[in-house]
């Protein structure tokens, strides 16, 4: 047993310590060959970067710097007395030295704007593995530089120093070197922006390089990654949007906490905002700029971009709007956005409120504060001494000054002037200038509806015109003067407004156009109606007084001295009486010679009445319904053997009469000689006026029951009133020729039923 245990046991103990003997060996190789390769790196690294003379190659030394601390990494070489020495006599020495090197690089190439001296030196620093701290500490450094210059700079107190000690150095006799405080902060704020450009171009060209520049050692777990995606991921932003996101808050900082111990300088940012807009743009346009590479972030880049797009109704913010300054330059740009947010929306915001009061001023000089009530007894008393109607009086101070309301367009184009280099800033000034305006017509309103109040304001058949009827045309006018003078604004001459504040200015322009009409309306409804009831009142003998009265009134009272022009309403007003004076005369019966004499004098006063009313909107009458009272004269004074002979023929030279008026005038006058002779209005049951209503037209019947004799009811139909009413006078006609008439008579009432 002892001898099989020592011939199995023996050689098995054996293996082992050979096991354990080769282990040793093979780790101790192993550690050989990583002393030899250390040695030969160091030995390297030597030659790249010699003690003295010859051209230290920093970049390959870079590279022979990340091999040896890859292999001391992952080789255990601690404890190993030739390692431990070349590493602190010879590694770290060396290693110090090109980290000094390509920081130096990486300065002087910013700072002279060299893309290949900074791209040498990210180089070095990504080999060396420490780009994203000397990144960091770069932007830190010119951030802290950024701070040290802004920071106090505009302090109230410190800006009051400068204007002494400039104006201490003032020589001019008159004063004329000496300088203010808004001098001063404008200058400051000039050399902060500089330092900030100049600072920032050198930051850009380090961006622009790390964009360039691509991992090729496989840093980052991205493929194909870039210099500045391995800086981001480790700094958390872009390079250039941190650095500015900070410089911006230290610009706001630096001047809100100016503002709010100096309300001067708040007052003269504020009334200059324009200004302080244009002093970053476009100074700062390399920065913002979206075509020379402008400012992007990997935070809230999608988010804000989106916010600007979407528009903010409060703000006005608009993303596809420019600056006129730099058109380059949009408020969707992440830059400028956050510019925008952080300094410049306060400064907006009170500059369009004030701005919204100035034009709120001007509109309220036009409709000042009703006078105490002791004046208004004075000013009655003094109405009653000086034989003076105190609606008179009323009517003075209803309509505001034309010279005011020119100050509102000026008030308003002044602020769309001032605010025009910005899209932005115009667009929402314009829509303060509307909402001014609103105010405006909103007054107006109240006041036309006060004075409207009184019904014979707008009574054309009143004995005499209301003194109020030209406060109403006043206020009109009022409005049209500020119409016409924002469609002066929406184009104008030197320089137009932006799309956005030209659409809000042209949508307050129609909106006050609407008003205008609506308004200018009710005096010409009132007008119209009157003078188409006197028209239409054919059994009253005056009916051509009350409608001369009425038009007199249309022309004198409304269209002398209304501004709009209405042209196209009053010749259809005009062009509607002489048909309507037409079928009046046409029904007119009984049709003696005194009638005859006294229509063929109505018909000219008539057509001459028309033409002076249209004449002061610039129209001219003419068509169908001049020429058909034109024809209608002759036609009077015909003998029925003559009448019958003209509608037989029906020439060109009567085709404006219509066919239903000669058949009411062979009617009437048929009715005439022949007593006996049924008429269609009797025919029907109804009132001549009645009658007349159907022939002009259905505006004209005042009730539907027209037909209320049943025997009659086959031929009438309110659909189509002018055939039912052709076919009653055909009736009348037909029922005529059953009594005995003499021979021209029967003639003429045959050619009137042959008329096609």
């Amino acid at each position: 047993m002892h001898a099989l245990r020592t011939k199995i046991r023996v050689p098995y103990e054996q293996a082992l310590e050979y096991t354990r003997q080769a282990r040793n060996l093979q780790l101790a190789t192993r550690h050989v060959r990583a002393t030899s390769k250390f040695m030969q790196l160091v030995r390297r690294l030597a030659v790249q970067i010699p003690e003295s003379g010859g051209r230290p190659d920093y970049a390959l030394a870079a590279l022979t710097l990340v091999d040896i601390e890859r292999l001391v990494d992952t080789s255990d070489l601690c404890g190993i007395d030739v390692v431990d020495r070349a590493l602190a006599t010879e590694v770290t020495p060396r290693r110090q030295q090109t980290a000094n090197e390509a920081n130096e690089m990486l300065v002087g190439g910013m700072r002279r704007q060299h893309q290949s001296d900074v791209g040498s030196g990210l180089q070095i620093l990504f080999n060396l593995g420490i780009i994203s701290n000397a990144v960091d500490t770069r932007i830190q450094a010119s951030i802290a530089a950024l701070h040290t210059i802004i920071t106090g700079r505009i302090d109230p107190r410190a800006l009051h120093i400068g204007v002494r000690e400039h104006n201490a150095r003032a020589t001019a006799i008159d004063g004329r070197d000496m300088v203010g405080i808004d001098t001063i902060l404008w200058t400051r704020l000039e050399d902060m922006i500089d330092a900030v450009l100049a600072s920032g171009l050198e930051v850009r060209v380090l961006e622009r390089v790390l964009q360039r520049k691509r991992d090729v050692l496989r840093v980052d777990a991205r493929v194909d990654a870039s210099y500045l995606d391995v800086v981001a991921s480790k700094l958390g932003d872009r390079v250039l949007a941190l650095w500015w996101t900070k410089v911006v808050d230290t610009i706001a900082r630096e001047i809100h906490a100016s503002c709010d111990e100096s309300s001067v300088v708040r007052q003269i940012l504020t009334n200059n905002y324009p200004r302080l807009v244009q002093l970053f743009l476009p100074r700062l346009e390399p920065l913002l700029a979206a075509r020379l590479g402008g400012v992007t972030s990997v935070r809230d880049l999608q988010s804000s971009v989106a916010s600007v797009l979407i528009g903010d109704e409060d703000t006005g913010c608009a993303g596809d709007v420019d600056l006129a300054q730099s058109p380059n330059v949009r408020y969707s740009d992440w830059g400028m956005r956050v510019l925008w947010t952080r300094l410049l929306s306060v400064f907006e915001a009170e500059y369009v409120n004030k701005a919204a009061s100035r034009m709120d001023d001007s509109v309220s000089r036009c409709f000042p504060a009703p006078p105490p009530a002791g004046l208004v007894d004075a000013q009655s008393t003094w109405a009653q001494r000086h034989n003076t109607k105190s609606d008179e009086l009323q009517a003075v101070s209803t309509v505001p000054n034309r010279k005011l309301v020119a100050s509102v367009v000026r008030s308003v184009g002044t602020e769309l002037e001032m605010a025009k280099s910005d899209a932005r800033l115009c667009t929402m000034v314009a829509r303060a200038a509307t909402r001014a305006i609103s105010s405006f017509v909103a007054t107006t309103k109240d006041r036309l509806l006060s004075v409207m109040d009184n019904p014979r304001v707008v009574d054309p058949c009143a004995a005499t015109a209301h003194p109020m009827t030209r406060s109403v045309i006043g206020l009109i006018n009022c409005v049209e003067a500020l119409r016409v003078g924002i469609s002066e604004l929406c184009q104008p001459a030197d320089q137009p407004l932006t799309a956005p504040a030209q659409s809000v200015l042209c949508t307050c322009r129609d909106e006050l156009q609407t008003f205008i009409d609506a308004q200018s309306d009710v005096l010409l409804d009132a007008a119209d109606r009157a003078i188409s009831q006197a028209l239409l009142d054919v059994d009253n003998s005056s009916l051509w007084s009350h409608a001369e009265h009425a038009l007199q009134w249309l022309q004198t009272q409304v269209l002398e001295p209304l501004d709009p022009r209405r042209s196209s309403r009053v010749h259809t007003m005009t062009d509607s009486y002489l048909t309507l004076f037409v079928h009046t005369v046409c029904v007119t019966m009984p049709l003696a010679e005194t009638a005859k004499l006294r229509l063929a004098s109505e018909l000219p006063q008539l057509e001459f009445a028309c033409s002076q009313a249209a004449s002061t909107m610039g129209v001219r009458v003419t068509g169908d319904a001049y020429k058909s009272v034109r024809q209608m004269r002759p036609l009077l004074f015909m003998t029925s053997r003559e009448l019958a002979q003209v509608l037989g023929e029906r020439g060109a030279e009567w085709s404006s009469v219509s066919e239903l008026d000669l058949l009411n005038h062979v009617v009437c006058r048929v009715a005439t000689e022949e007593e006996a002779a049924c008429v269609p209005h009797e025919l029907l049951g109804c009132s001549r006026r009645e009658w007349l209503g159907c022939v002009a037209g259905s505006e004209f019947v005042e009730s539907t029951d027209v037909c209320r004799n049943k025997e009659m009811l086959h031929l009438w139909d309110t659909r189509n009133l002018s055939a039912s009413c052709r076919a009653v006078v055909c009736e009348c006609l037909k029922r005529m020729l059953e009594h005995k008439l003499a021979d021209d008579l029967v003639a003429l009432i045959q050619a009137a039923l042959s008329m096609k």
